[in-house]
């Protein structure tokens, strides 16, 4: 069996008897961390969450009872700061906004409705506000437990014979046939921990499950000893019996989950319960995504750059993956891997540039063409089969795609250019095919105030939805050039690295290869990047061959 699983963490808040305790008042034994969210601390025995700028937490309570209930937390923040909370206990919003005492505080966090008997997932950031916020426990009118699990919501479903979707906040994994589920964790500290599988199954059905844990699912070696658990049906939810698994070190796991003999009864899997362990311990990885993997190219003292070359090529990978191959400070350019498919549909080149400031798109729709003049990214030309339009997410500009059924370890040539335009710069990209060593034009975007020269030269390798975060993704930069304004081309020899800084991950890397450099991410397997390394680059003496008065306006 190929050990693997990804899941999701489940949390709970931790009480303080710092000031008077009250009525169902719950702790943080099942707290875990939102996405880049917040980290664990002990204080005076108990467990607390501070706050990573306004990324919060993660929390899962049982109730006793259906109905609604006031909720509040006890929070602390700085002296006089003005905060604002946010969140949602399962289909309730959460809110309040006050004034910090610099001291643990009750707020008052509004009602929300609760269903009985069942774990409900609660969580809490703090928007818009800079960090200094640290969350101590929730209060309830309605008796509730903390309850302590790893939920399936972000697990991956390695095969089609496993299916994700959502139970009651928790994440519902179903199997029919030979399904692999993969549940990514991280375990804060060693050793055993016991748990109970919540599980549907079909009255009298019996389904044998194989479960184990790896560090390191790329070399294909369970870290546990894979353990048989044997569930029968009885047409509702319950819970099988307990297991263990241990884990020898602190650091990131997969939990592989499969079926020990295949059959065709569908197996629901509602969450992976913890007994005799908390969520200080061990908790699931809130955000599935690979780590986002970059490299920055500085330019040589003294030059400016008009045009940039490069070269891609990417190896077999997942979906959601996009090589960008020539970033720059007003924008990007490169190719995207959409679905599995090998099709034009399945695959694209992709070039965005950004507004000069953040324009929403139903502005730029109706808003006075005179005011938004100076802000707005306007589409000069396009390639025949391009399609172009604005977008107003992670920043507002000009996107451009065309659909291409482009191959894995194949090479194409990047090729960004720019020329002044009155107060503006038109900002122009080409791709030159493999398949027929032709240059194909994509999009010209004029952006305002804005003066015509490349610089912030970056690559980088995304995960853009997490679905397939466990499949490792790579792609070699080559033949990176610059021409400058003495109408020379000059090579890059430099790569800075740099990766985000996903919760519990490590599995990327840098490296040189040939006269590129390769970034890869993704996979779990040993880590092995480093952050801020400058890796250099081989000579080379033959700069790319393109004429540049030639190209393709269509």
């Amino acid at each position: 069996m190929h050990p693997t699983l990804r899941f999701i963490c489940a949390s709970l808040l931790v009480a303080s008897s710092t000031i008077t305790t009250r009525a169902n008042e719950v702790n943080l034994d099942s707290a875990g961390p939102t996405r880049f969210g917040a980290k664990f601390v002990d204080e005076a025995g108990q467990r607390v969450a501070q706050f990573n700028g306004d990324h919060g937490i993660l929390a899962f309570y049982t109730f006793a009872a259906d109905g609604e209930t006031p909720v509040s937390v006890l929070v602390k923040g700085n002296n006089n700061a003005h905060l604002s909370l946010k969140g949602r206990l399962g289909g309730s919003e959460l809110k309040a906004s006050f004034v910090a005492t610099g001291q643990p505080q009750w707020v008052n966090l509004g009602t929300a409705k609760v269903l009985a008997n069942q774990p409900m997932q609660l969580t809490l950031d703090a928007p818009d506000h800079a960090g200094g916020v640290t969350v101590q426990g929730f209060q309830f009118e309605r008796d509730a437990t903390a309850t302590p699990v790893l939920h399936l919501k972000t697990a991956y479903a390695a095969n089609p014979q496993v299916n994700i979707g959502d139970r009651g906040g928790v994440g519902a994994a179903t199997f029919k046939g030979a399904g692999l589920l993969l549940v990514p964790v991280v375990v804060e500290k060693a050793g055993a921990v016991t748990f109970a599988a919540r599980y549907n199954l079909a009255p009298e059905a019996k389904v044998d499950l194989l479960i184990s844990a790896t560090s390191d699912y790329e070399a294909a070696k369970p870290t546990s000893t894979p353990v048989t658990l044997s569930l029968t049906g009885t047409g509702k939810l319950g819970y099988s019996k307990e297991f263990s698994l241990n884990f020898p070190t602190a650091g990131t796991y997969l939990v592989a989950i499969t079926e020990a003999k295949p059959t065709e009864t569908p197996l629901t899997l509602n969450g992976l319960f913890l007994r005799q362990a908390t969520n200080a311990n061990l908790w699931a990885l809130p955000n599935g995504n690979a780590q986002s993997v970059h490299f920055g190219y500085p330019l040589p003292k003294g030059e400016t750059a008009l045009w940039a070359y490069a070269e891609a090529t990417a190896q077999p990978g997942p979906i959601t993956t996009y090589n960008c191959v020539l970033g720059f400070g007003q924008g990007y350019f490169g190719f995207q891997r959409k679905n599995s498919g090998p099709n034009a549909a399945d695959r694209c080149f992709i070039y965005s540039l950004w507004d000069n400031g953040y324009v929403k798109n139903n502005v730029k729709s109706e808003g006075n063409a005179d005011e938004l003049k100076n802000a707005v990214t306007r589409l000069i030309a396009k390639g025949d089969g391009v399609s172009a339009s604005a977008f107003d997410h992670e920043g507002s500009g000009g996107h451009s795609h065309w659909d291409y059924a482009w191959k894995d370890n194949r090479t194409y040539a990047f090729l960004l250019g720019v020329k002044p335009d009155g107060d503006g710069a038109i900002f122009s990209t080409w791709v030159r095919l493999a398949e027929t060593n032709q240059w194909k034009f994509l999009t010209s975007f004029r952006r305002p105030k804005t003066v015509a020269k490349l610089d912030g030269l970056y690559s980088f390798v995304e995960d853009w939805s997490g679905s397939a975060g466990y499949v490792k993704r790579t792609c070699l930069y080559s033949n990176l050039w610059i021409y400058n304004t003495q109408n020379k081309w000059v090579q890059l020899r430099e790569a800075r690295s740099s990766a985000t800084s996903e919760l519990g991950r490590k599995d990327f890397d840098h490296y040189v290869q040939g006269n590129g450099v390769v970034l890869s991410t993704g996979g779990y397997g040993a880590p092995k990047g480093n952050r801020g390394v400058i890796l250099k680059i081989p000579e080379s003496t033959t700069p790319p061959t393109v004429n540049l008065a030639t190209l393709p306006t269509n």
